[in-house]
């Protein structure tokens, strides 16, 4: 057997002795891609001063503007930002919550994104409200369980796109169009986003939509994307307070100091990799294989189609219904399989259930999730 595009296996400069299968969490990038950031790197080195002084804010925009067009926007109507967990953190220190404000997460949030929403709203006086959300409900359910969470006193609804530990979607659009309707905003954590979905975020109107570029885009680390809505703009403010703190949104984003620009200028060369190839087949490919696996895996451990919410994406998950031991189960079992097995997979818990997510890129091959379900029986037998 062989999965469309096989060819491009050699297209990433990976560990041979290691089966990849979690490309979710960090990305990894093609050595096209790394080559030019290199260059990059190099030319900043031969003279810091004239890149930085003369070059830097110019390069920054060009690469804005070719980013925003990937994401079908204007180049005033996005920033730059090194990851999602920026951009959140940035959305809730600049948010106005006051004494008595509710702020919403669901129960499948990403822990991180969780953290900085409390930190802000409790600070401010305002509670935090966690809202469960069977992992296999419709989005009809999803929509009616978050329509009635709302209060007079919820000011901001926090939802990711795509889910991080589960694996799943929500219905975007429609909650962003009942937050409207409710006078209430709302952020999306858009982290698995880019590359896998066509997007018109003017249709969608989220007061904050944040997205990474390196994860399936493949970028550079240190890649993401930061819409602020118009009318939010003049609130929001980078968290490092630079030189370019006077100008309007997005320029006070282009350079903050001297931290790296290489990934954000390195960004469109990644898009372009795709682009040739076509994103319609690298998406399909890239689910087809995340499919074969995750049904291998599934087949293993016997468990049924009844667990299991299909989706267009290159991840997806199954239960484990012999896990425990939290957090820390899951941080020492993905050791394990990646000491041991030499398979990289994480193990995710939430929503009370345990999981394992499994990628799919265009670097993976059969024989990856082959040796992955070896791996499950030897663990979970």
């Amino acid at each position: 057997m062989e999965f469309d595009l096989q060819e491009y296996k050699g297209a990433w400069k990976l560990d041979e002795s290691v089966r990849h299968c979690n490309h979710g969490s960090f990305g990894a990038v093609p050595t096209v891609v790394q080559e030019v950031q290199k260059k990059i790197q190099d030319r900043v080195q031969l003279n810091p001063v004239k890149f930085f002084a003369r070059h830097a804010m110019v390069e920054v925009q060009e690469a804005r503007a070719k980013i925003a067009t990937f994401l079908n926007q204007k180049p005033e109507q996005i920033a730059l930002v090194r990851n999602t967990t920026e951009a959140a953190s940035t959305t809730m220190r600049g948010f106005p919550f006051k004494a008595g404000d509710e702020a919403i997460v669901l129960d499948h949030e990403y822990g991180a994104v969780i953290y900085a929403v409390q930190r802000a709203v409790e600070a401010a006086g305002g509670t935090l409200i966690t809202v469960v959300i069977p992992r296999l409900a419709t989005d009809e359910e999803v929509i009616a369980i978050v329509k009635a969470s709302f209060t007079p006193r919820t000011r901001l609804f926090v939802v990711d796109h795509v889910t991080s530990a589960t694996a799943r979607t929500f219905p975007i659009q429609a909650l962003s169009d009942l937050c409207r309707e409710k006078g209430i905003a709302i952020a999306i954590d858009a982290s698995h986003t880019p590359g896998n979905f066509d997007l018109d975020l003017d249709k969608l109107d989220a007061d904050f939509w944040f997205g990474n570029l390196h994860k399936w885009a493949s970028a550079p680390l240190g890649c993401g994307v930061y819409r602020v809505a118009e009318r939010w703009q003049e609130k929001m403010r980078p968290l490092i307070v630079s030189w370019q703190d006077h100008e309007l949104y997005p320029l006070q984003w282009d350079m903050l100091g001297t931290v790296d620009l290489s990934p954000w200028l390195a960004a469109p060369s990644a898009i372009e990799f795709y682009e040739k190839i076509g994103w319609k087949r690298v998406r399909a490919a890239n689910i087809a294989r995340m499919r074969y696996g995750r049904d291998l895996v599934m087949t293993e451990l016997g468990v049924g189609s009844d667990e299991l919410r299909e989706e267009e994406l290159p991840l997806g998950v199954i239960r484990l219904h012999k896990m425990d031991g939290g957090r820390d189960g899951c941080i020492a079992l993905q050791r394990k399989f990646a000491e041991i097995h030499k398979i990289e997979v994480p193990i995710t818990t939430a929503c009370d259930q345990y999981f394992m997510r499994v990628s799919g890129q265009l670097y993976n091959t059969p024989a990856d999730y082959e040796a992955l379900a070896i791996a499950v029986r030897a663990e979970f037998k």
